[in-house]
């Protein structure tokens, strides 16, 4: 168990897009957490009274700059990169940080709802956080409609043959991850209530795959999920 004298910030958009598994493990780690509302509470800007960010997924977009909310996380994130501060963006939260790096956020060649390959690339080898990546790949979950280029000087540690940009590291511990590693078949049952236009572009047929793949590559992913945030608390302020 490492002590932090100070907590970890989690930046949560949406009511049904918590931490859940990435907050489970700091936990168990002894290390304090503090979640904010993007569009509801007061967005810092600055991490003094922190030890590492973590911002989540929502269906909102990283374009979306006239949301003050949004503007907030990318001048956040800035003052993040200046300062080498840890950072472990999901999704929403990935595009957020890629967009503050400099890189241009558009809509996903492919969108990616359900399970889909996640494969390493020869940078992982000295990467703390994917080092452990099977050479094979895992299957990770998708639920998004736009993604990033990759930032400059940033390194791409995993990929897929659709969308390219599954996982950078910008300096020694900012991370974007386009795939939802935190996720519970609860969560993903909410996500198909709550996501209609997602439903409707499954199908009836795409979502009985989605909760059957589900139940069979869920405890990989979760597995992968514990022992990469495991990893990053390694790189958190102490």
């Amino acid at each position: 168990m490492r002590y932090m004298s100070n907590p970890v910030l989690i930046l949560q958009q949406v009511e049904y897009e918590p931490a859940s598994l990435i907050e489970e493990v700091l936990n168990a780690a002894g290390i304090e957490t503090v979640t904010l509302f993007t569009h509801t509470d007061s967005i810092p800007i600055a991490m003094r009274n922190y030890s590492g960010l973590v911002i989540m997924g929502g269906f909102m977009s990283a374009n979306d700059t006239h949301l003050e909310y949004i503007n907030k996380q990318i001048q956040l994130l800035e003052w993040c990169i200046k300062w080498n501060f840890p950072v472990l963006g999901v999704c929403l939260g990935a595009q957020l940080l890629a967009k503050a790096a400099g890189a241009e956020v558009f809509v996903s060649p492919v969108r990616e709802i359900g399970w889909y390959p996640l494969h390493p690339t020869f940078m992982v080898h000295e990467d703390p956080l994917f080092k452990d990546l099977l050479a094979t790949g895992i299957s990770v979950l998708q639920w998004h409609g736009e993604t990033y280029s990759l930032p400059y000087e940033a390194r791409l540690l995993a990929t897929c043959p659709d969308v390219l940009g599954q996982a950078f590291r910008i300096g020694s511990n900012q991370y974007g991850l386009q795939f939802h590693t935190e996720i519970t078949i609860d969560l993903i049952k909410e996500w198909l209530e709550k996501g209609q236009c997602e439903k409707e572009f499954l199908g009836e047929d795409g979502v009985r795959q989605l909760l059957n793949e589900s139940v069979v590559l869920l405890p990989v992913a979760r597995a992968f999920c514990r022992t990469m945030v495991s990893s990053w608390i390694g790189l958190l302020k102490p």
